[in-house]
């Protein structure tokens, strides 16, 4: 039956996207960048029988913004769109990705790209969150609800830019010369697939802390959850005291003490060894062992009743303070009356078993304490349609593509672990020279999701980018900066993956200019090991 339903969904999706990729009626072909055609016109035009153009006006400059076209449009069944045609375009097209489970636009996202000239386009994917918030969306008992996740999954994004690039060319009378797609979280997850499923839709791609492994990630959350509930809760109170634990370990392992831990993988922190004990559990300076057994199994990862592997854990150095901790609201959660709530790991983690794990789905009743991690990945079917796993990149490399990835190190909504381990994939299964002539990874020492964090978290990843493509100059280390109150404390070069800032050792530490790249050494992974299936665990001293 299961084979039945996904054979029927696949044919469906196959017949939308042959009718939506038909060409449209009233294209002219020029030589000039400037608009040919006038905005109003694009609502005359016939773009393919599931495209429907609801509104195409002008927006008259701001003190940020251009001047362009705005267009909002659908694709059938309920993938809405939008793109921004500027008058004076530089011939290029970006694409701004989304985040969470989306279910909005992201103007914010196409605004950096039309305030450089782009044309630029972004999608909600295929619902919309002020009606359908979370996962609810893909619920299997409503009618579109299976449709709904494959355009989620990868389907939205691809009709969007072939959408997009059909309004361009309309508008201006010929096709942008280079495509490029910035986007971080679930934008990250979308720019693996469209590199892995549509490898001609862009010639550069920006991955930011890609949830490429969705149904992992989700899995993680439900994990974690259960850790800390009952007597292993941790509270907020304790993650100073937590904070000092790891980086007194941890900051002086790269050899300089910083505030920074360049690559937890090299910590030797240990709960049961390295925190203070104590049998009252209301003590902010110290933890029962309840607590230190759910640490343990945060940092350690999600495991089977036997000891397996399922997905990595949280890497040490997230718990610092800046100005939160960056466990506070991802990992744990509080009241403003200090009671324990859902943190956001386990909001996004339970929606998605309750609507997207199985088939059928289990539905709004289902409840994560019931999760049993024996018996339960094996039957989340959709993983195959959501996660952007595949380390094949060799159709997206030779049409010359070009990738740029990053993830912070103290990421605590999205492990950092997952992203290296995607990465140490593709070099494995393509080459280390042939992957980084086309695809190469920053990781951020000290910043927390996207952004933020005491590490460099303010980065041009975009310029190096386009050079690389356009000018083909791979990039090298890239610049990043620490910026409080509005002025730069720091700064810091991060290198490719895997090589490490090492400090030249005089000049200021707050300078990158007293550093450079270098390879880590060979047996530089302390507490951390990976092994065949991509996954790492926490070492035991019997190792």
């Amino acid at each position: 039956m299961k084979s039945v339903i996904r054979i029927i969904l696949f044919a469906g999706l196959f017949l939308i996207s042959v009718l939506l990729l038909a060409p449209g009626m009233g294209f002219c072909h020029g030589s000039r960048p400037d608009p040919c055609n006038e905005c109003g016109d694009l609502m005359l035009m016939d773009f393919g029988p599931l495209s429907s153009i609801i509104s195409a006006e002008m927006v008259a400059a701001t003190e940020t913004l251009p001047e362009h076209c705005l267009v909002v449009g659908n694709i059938a069944p309920e993938i809405g769109f939008a793109v921004q045609l500027p008058t004076e375009w530089n011939e290029r097209f970006y694409m701004a990705g989304g985040g969470g489970y989306a279910g909005r636009i992201s103007y914010s996202g196409m605004n950096v790209g039309l305030g450089m000239g782009y044309a630029t386009a972004s999608t909600d994917t295929g619902h919309k969150a002020s009606e359908e918030p979370l996962a609810t969306f893909a619920y299997d008992q409503k009618p579109l609800g299976q449709q709904k996740e494959i355009d989620y999954s990868f389907r939205a994004v691809h009709d969007t830019v072939v959408m997009a690039k059909k309004l361009i060319n309309a508008y201006y009378c010929e096709p942008p010369v280079y495509s490029y797609w910035v986007g971080c979280s679930t934008g990250g997850r979308q720019a693996l697939m469209e590199a892995q499923r549509y490898p001609s839709d862009f010639d550069g791609i920006i991955a930011g802390a890609p949830v490429l492994d969705f149904s992992g990630t989700q899995m993680w959350g439900v994990w974690n959850a259960q850790a800390i509930e009952g007597d292993g809760r941790i509270r907020i109170d304790q993650l100073d005291t937590l904070a000092d634990a790891v980086y007194s370990n941890c900051d002086g392992e790269d050899g300089l003490v910083d505030g920074l831990i360049d690559d937890p993988r090299n910590c030797t922190f240990d709960p049961d060894i390295d925190l203070p004990k104590c049998e009252d559990s209301s003590d902010p300076d110290c933890f029962t062992a309840a607590q230190r057994e759910a640490l343990k199994k945060i940092y350690g990862g999600v495991t089977t009743s036997s000891g397996e592997l399922l997905f990595p854990g949280q890497p040490p150095g997230a718990e610092v303070f800046a100005p939160r901790s960056g466990w506070d609201g991802w990992v744990i959660r509080e009241g403003t009356d200090g009671t324990p709530g859902s943190s956001n790991q386990l909001v996004y983690g339970e929606t998605f078993m309750q609507y997207m794990a199985f088939i059928p789905d289990a539905g709004p009743d289902y409840n994560w304490r019931d999760y049993n991690f024996d018996e339960d990945p094996q039957k989340m079917i959709y993983s195959s349609i959501l996660d952007a796993v595949n380390p094949d990149l060799s159709a997206f490399k030779c049409l010359g593509g070009k990738m740029i990835g990053y993830h912070g190190w103290a990421d605590t909504a999205l492990t950092p672990l997952m992203t290296v381990n995607y990465y140490e994939d593709v070099l494995g299964f393509m080459g280390d020279r042939e992957t980084k002539e086309f695809y190469r990874l920053y990781m951020v020492p000290g910043m927390f999701h996207c952004r933020g964090g005491v590490g460099c978290d303010n980065v041009d990843w975009f310029t190096p980018l386009v050079n690389w493509v356009e000018k083909g100059k791979a990039p090298k280390a890239i610049i990043g900066a620490h910026i409080e109150d509005e002025d730069v404390t720091r700064t810091r070069p991060l290198c490719p993956y895997p090589k490490v800032a090492e400090y030249k050792g005089r000049g200021s530490i707050d300078d990158a200019a007293n550093f450079k790249c270098v390879d880590p050494d060979d047996d530089d992974h302390g507490c951390w090991r990976c092994n065949k299936k991509r996954k790492w665990r926490w070492r035991s001293d019997d190792d």
